[in-house]
């Protein structure tokens, strides 16, 4: 409502953002509650998802914010895929869907190919190499981009629908006029690493499962996040040269809601328990608590 008002965004672009940061939030909060991610199953997680999916909102055309979300959606479904294998029997069922979610989330945004690697070295520590379930995944995988890249061959008319090329420029105009975006984008990223330290202080206070999925979870935003910084997505195979622009155009975009996502997982760490007894700990929590906010509202508090 605040861009609408503030800014010329079109309401149906508007939203689009809105339904797409609501649908990932909803998935990013069942992974946080489902698999001991912390042992408490308050909505800390979906509001911070929320608040920074719609503080780093980047200008995006309709098709493009369709495609950025839908991809987005199939990642974090992937994650919770990925998350089920801890103890399990067998995992050639889950290792086949979650090979497949990645693969179409990857078909839909080349940037988000370091996903698969995270995912790699994910299974890799998780599970003991038998042939048949890594088979699975490698099927799952090579299905998605054989169904995708045959699409794409034989109707070029679907690229303008799903690739359009009415970029929007390269830089987002987030943060005020006192912090370039960048320098907003180090300072979540801080703070995220020090959520993070202290979740992994509490290792000898929770379970084998919840420290799991930390590292799981750690591995796969880092990796992701790292290679998505890194790649040129014309050097990926099935990126062809007419959708080369947008996908340059376009890219801080698709990784700020990548960000926003994994910076969500680390940020909660300082966010503090509601079940403990006031004393040290208590304002210590209330501090962090305080610089978090603080840091929201003076990093992306638009000028207006």
């Amino acid at each position: 409502m605040l861009s609408f008002w503030s800014t010329d965004h079109a309401l149906d672009c508007l939203v689009i953002q809105a339904t797409g940061s609501l649908v990932i939030a909803v998935m990013a909060h069942r992974i946080y509650v489902s698999y001991g991610f912390v042992e408490r199953g308050d909505p800390a997680l979906a509001w911070l998802s929320m608040t920074l999916l719609l503080l780093l909102m980047p200008l995006e055309s309709i098709g493009s914010a369709i495609r950025s979300w839908a991809a987005l959606f199939l990642l974090l479904a992937a994650t919770d895929q990925i998350l089920q294998v801890h103890r399990q029997a067998s995992t050639s069922d889950l290792q086949f869907r979650s090979g497949a979610l990645a693969a179409f989330s990857v078909f839909l945004e080349p940037l988000h190919f370091g996903f698969v690697l995270g995912m790699f070295i994910v299974l890799a520590i998780s599970r003991p190499f038998i042939l048949r379930e890594w088979l699975m995944l490698l099927l799952g995988l090579c299905w998605i981009f054989a169904i995708g890249t045959s699409a794409i061959t034989y109707f070029p008319e679907l690229i303008p629908y799903l690739f359009p090329i009415d970029a929007v420029p390269v830089e987002q105009e987030l943060g005020n006029r006192y912090f370039l975006p960048q320098t907003s984008r180090i300072w979540l990223l801080i703070l995220s690493v020090w959520g993070v330290a202290l979740m992994f202080r509490e290792k000898t206070k929770i379970s084998l499962r919840a420290q799991t999925t930390r590292w799981h979870l750690l591995i796969l935003f880092c990796v992701s996040l790292l290679l998505a910084y890194l790649i040129d997505p014309k050097v990926l195979p099935h990126v062809a040269e007419q959708v080369t622009l947008p996908f340059k155009t376009e890219s801080f975009g698709i990784l700020d809601k990548l960000l926003a996502i994994g910076a969500a997982f680390g940020l909660v760490g300082l966010i503090p328990l509601t079940n403990r007894n006031y004393g040290t700990t208590a304002k210590s929590e209330a501090f962090r608590l305080f610089v978090v906010l603080v840091s929201l509202l003076i990093l992306f508090l638009p000028s207006f």
